[in-house]
């Protein structure tokens, strides 16, 4: 794992969070990072530009629209020091459902993220503290973390454990929430990365989250959710060199289970072409599953409190549970899915000091894709992203 740890992203619950594209910028997941030695301290430094362009879209209906820049700059200072920072802004604007894929409204929102770290650098290991901030009209986030990572004698062996703080303000934008209300969330992480031989490099890591506060969506209907959640994943990570074609293929595996009784599975696996002049192909393939949550309540066909404007849902039922407090929700991403990415990186490495970079991804979401039995009555959910960026090393 590197060495730098970049805070998590605790951006509300919009549609367009359920395939996490953001951190496709943002590094939106704490504490997780590429599979890599421990660093050495940079000797140059680096800026780099990127922007993102995201859609979503279910039933025939565009839905969430994204476009973000970002900035993101390391500098190296007295020999064994570094600091990085990131700047994000992102627009979203589109239609988000009420529940299920259904009772869509127009929404608008902008968004503002700052990170920053420093890292110091000893012979064999690293140590990095961070910090960052969010806010947009409706939330606020604030993160701490700490990471530490360190290599055996022979540097074939890395260690790194880390611990992240988030605390967050979601402030009342709805008719279903009328005050603000606050949310904390303590990660932590260790990992184990591996030199197997010459071609091969592997990783494991562990992370557990635990969470305190308002977990609800306020803009769908009458959703209540537990005041505490907590998330154990195990990823493992897996990458061999292929020297008769100059080529690498990333694979990883996660596991993720959590105490709303959801349990995913992704696999992922990515091949580097190196070609020449510079050049690098990257295509990528990710599958992943989910069961659903032990408080989602599925689509009926009839509910004798139902109307037009909620036709489909059980209101019957999920209006007492909302009443009462008691958890429930209509929110088709705690539902039992599978779903099914597909894209592409093209890279150019100029002389040493620029590159460039486009990925696509197409991502196709089915609910008899998952594994086991998946949740009944909704459509297909879609997205695609395109990304742009370039870097300069001085």
């Amino acid at each position: 794992m590197t060495s730098k740890t970049q805070a998590k992203s605790t951006r509300p619950a919009h549609d367009f969070c359920q395939i996490s594209t953001l951190a496709l910028i943002a590094s939106a997941s704490a504490l997780v990072s590429p599979l890599v030695m421990a660093e050495a301290a940079p000797t140059e430094s680096k800026i780099s530009f990127k922007s993102l362009s995201y859609d979503d879209y279910q039933a025939d209906a565009d839905r969430i629209k994204v476009d973000a820049k970002a900035v993101e700059f390391l500098v190296p200072f007295a020999g064994e020091w570094s600091i990085t920072g990131n700047f994000v802004h992102d627009d979203i604007s589109g239609a988000s459902p009420k529940y299920f894929a259904s009772g869509i409204t127009p929404m608008v929102d902008e968004r503002h993220a700052y990170s920053a770290s420093v890292t110091r650098y000893f012979r064999q290991d690293s140590f990095t503290a961070g910090t960052s901030y969010s806010t947009e009209h409706d939330y606020l986030s604030r993160n701490y973390s700490l990471q530490n990572a360190w290599s055996t004698a022979d540097q074939n062996t890395t260690y790194t454990v880390g611990a992240s703080y988030s605390t967050d303000q979601i402030l009342p934008h709805s008719v279903f929430l009328n005050q603000r209300k606050e949310k904390r969330t303590l990660d932590v992480v260790a990992g184990l990365t591996q030199v197997l031989s010459q071609n091969d490099l592997a990783q494991i890591t562990l992370h557990h989250s635990d969470g305190r506060g308002y977990f609800a969506d306020q803009y769908k209907l009458y959703d209540v959710r537990p005041d505490t959640r907590r998330e154990d994943s195990l990823l493992l990570r897996w990458n061999h060199y292929f020297g008769s074609n100059d080529s690498t293929l990333h694979a990883s595996y996660r596991y993720y289970q959590d105490s709303y009784d959801i349990t995913a599975h992704t696999f992922e696996l990515e091949y580097v072409y190196n070609l020449p002049g510079n050049w690098q192909l990257t295509p990528v393939l990710r599958y992943y599953s989910q069961t659903k949550a032990n408080f989602y309540l599925d689509p009926v066909a009839n509910d004798p409190y139902a109307d037009d404007s909620t036709v489909g849902a059980p209101v019957s039922v999920i209006y007492n549970d909302f009443i009462a407090g008691t958890p429930a929700s209509l929110d088709q991403r705690l539902s039992a899915f599978g779903a099914l990415t597909y894209g592409i990186k093209v890279s150019k490495t100029f002389a040493k000091n620029w590159s460039v970079d486009a990925k696509f991804e197409q991502y196709h979401q089915r609910q008899s894709w998952a594994l086991g039995t998946g949740s009944p009555g909704i459509p297909d959910f879609y997205a695609r992203s395109l990304l742009f960026g370039i870097s300069h090393s001085f």
